[in-house]
């Protein structure tokens, strides 16, 4: 057996595991998704084919298109916000002086929490009794004239209010990713930058940024494909209210598949969700190539 022979086995046995995960766990439920999606899928019984009916259907249903809208504001909401916030730390936590590796460390930990625990945390850090985010708020005079502040009684209050917590959670993560692009970064650059007499914002919007097109790319793609997705957030914190004002469309996707038993028009939604956050993906991956 020659060499090239023997790398190309080893190479096959090291990702086979993986593959065995994606095609278990990603292509065949893909697959099966757009097959159920393409018939009538009873819970018992044989399966119907009915062509675009399901999509028909969809596109037709208005609460899919209320659930979509509500789901676009979130996500084009929490992702700005969560991503200036990771810049922020990104570029304060890009030095080396004492305490910084600490620092990262601790802002990295709400990362490790699943959703939802981090949003039972903050249903207590909101709760009206006891929470000390609105203890802090009616202190600086938020509230109605009995001074009690619920968060949960509007949309707009429900949905800042998560995405604060989105953005405690993650944008942990996405400092990481930014940190590793700046790090990237030589620093030729900056030193160029500050010899021709730019200030240090100057540098950072004319030099730094731009060198860090690819880290931006990934983290928007993973904010806004996690926006589309976002489930148990809202399931935990709002519960789909006031009046299913902050249902999000996989929300509507598990009760059109599991409370109602349209496995059919279920498929088709995921299927829609699936093809805007790959419209989105290659639209950011066009505006963010790196020259």
């Amino acid at each position: 057996m020659n060499f090239v022979r023997k790398e190309k086995i080893i190479f096959v046995l090291m990702v086979s595991p993986a593959l065995l995960l994606l095609s278990v766990f990603f292509i065949w439920p893909l697959f099966n998704s757009f097959w159920i999606s393409f018939h009538t899928w009873p819970m018992f019984g044989k399966p119907k084919w009915v062509g675009l009916d399901n999509y028909i259907y969809t596109l037709n249903d208005p609460r899919f298109w209320e659930t979509l809208k509500f789901t676009t504001i979130y996500t084009f909401t929490a992702t700005p916000m969560l991503f200036i916030v990771a810049l922020i730390t990104a570029l304060l936590c890009n030095v080396r002086t004492w305490g910084t590796t600490f620092f990262r460390a601790m802002y990295f930990l709400p990362v490790v929490l699943s959703f939802a625990t981090a949003s039972y945390i903050w249903l207590w850090l909101y709760s009206e009794l006891y929470g000390i985010i609105i203890y802090v708020l009616e202190l600086f005079g938020f509230g109605g004239p009995d001074k009690n502040l619920n968060v949960w009684t509007t949309p707009t209050s429900g949905l800042w209010a998560v995405n604060t917590m989105v953005t405690w959670k993650f944008s942990g993560i996405q400092m990481i990713i930014l940190i590793a692009g700046l790090q990237a970064i030589r620093d030729d650059y900056n030193e160029a930058s500050t010899l021709m007499g730019a200030s240090r914002w100057q540098t950072i919007w004319h030099v730094t940024l731009p060198l860090l097109r690819p880290s931006i790319a990934l983290c928007l793609i993973l904010c806004i494909a996690g926006g589309y997705q976002a489930y148990e957030q809202f399931l935990i914190m709002t519960q789909g209210g006031p009046q299913g004002a902050t249902r999000t469309i996989l929300m509507h996707t598990t009760d059109m598949g599991f409370t109602w038993f349209k496995l059919g028009p279920a498929a088709s939604v995921g299927i829609f969700v699936m093809v805007i956050i790959f419209v989105l993906t290659a639209i950011q991956l066009r505006l963010f190539k790196p020259h």
